[in-house]
């Protein structure tokens, strides 16, 4: 299972093997377009082979800015447009006062994350890229946690 998630500028994608974490990354070229995107979302696919890919549903009233928009609509696109792949899209629901305190509980269940967790930063600091990797990451839980329903929603 592949679950990719945006942001400004940036895209992450978590692998999973059952519920097992087996490889992560995030790319600030698939960022700049959905374009660039669809281009990266289909090495990923060719790569990695997943039988599940995940994208976040945004919500209207989400923070997520056009561009983020555009680039996770067309992803999704890519996993639905190709039929040997299940495409799961979700909400995701933000269960931590914030993406740090997120970003620690994940690294306690997945400790491989620990070298990436992003240091908290200042107001007048940018975000660092690594937060991308574990909305993956919580993405794919979500779906973790209950299953069933999401998936028959996603089989139609």
């Amino acid at each position: 299972m592949l679950s990719v998630a945006v942001a400004s500028g940036k895209v992450g994608y978590a692998l999973f093997v059952g519920q097992r974490l087996t490889d992560w990354g995030t790319s600030r070229i698939a960022g700049l377009s959905p374009t660039v995107a669809v281009r990266t979302m289909r090495k990923w696919l060719a790569r990695f082979e997943p039988d599940v890919v995940i994208t976040e549903a945004i919500p209207g009233e989400s923070r997520k800015g056009d561009r983020s928009r555009a680039i996770t609509a067309a992803l999704a696109r890519v996993a639905r447009d190709k039929a040997d792949l299940l495409d799961v899209t979700m909400e995701r629901v933000q269960a931590f006062p914030n993406k740090y305190d997120e970003a620690e509980a994940l690294a306690i269940e997945f400790p491989e994350l620990e070298p990436y967790l992003p240091k908290r930063r200042r107001l007048w600091e940018t975000e660092s890229p690594r937060t991308i990797l574990f909305e993956a990451v919580a993405l794919a839980k979500l779906l973790f946690a209950d299953p069933a329903p999401v998936m028959a929603r996603a089989m139609g």
